[in-house]
């Protein structure tokens, strides 16, 4: 059964649609491929290579990075700051 798509406003059977020129599109899915620097871990001393060691790194250590946390943590926790803090005290911005 053919199938059919609209290809610049015509409706024509998709295996006779013209080849994409654009080198980057593609049909096939590809893995997203993101660049991470290597660093030494302030934990162990170990060298963190990539995105899942720094994962298990922190695991191990019971830690976490504050800039993978959700928005709503961090307005709970601005929130929790400012219920704390005297009246005379100044703001402090994190």
């Amino acid at each position: 059964m053919p199938t059919y798509v609209l290809h610049r406003g015509r409706v024509i059977d998709k295996r006779h649609r013209p080849a994409k020129t654009d080198a980057t599109a593609s049909d096939y899915p590809a893995p997203a491929v993101q660049s991470f620097d290597a660093y030494q871990s302030p934990v162990t001393g170990e060298s963190v290579s990539s995105h899942r060691q720094r994962e298990r790194d922190l695991h191990s250590s019971g830690s976490y990075d504050t800039r993978d946390t959700p928005p709503a943590f961090k307005e709970a926790r601005h929130a929790r700051r400012q219920a704390r803090r005297t009246p005379g005290e100044p703001a402090r911005h994190s």
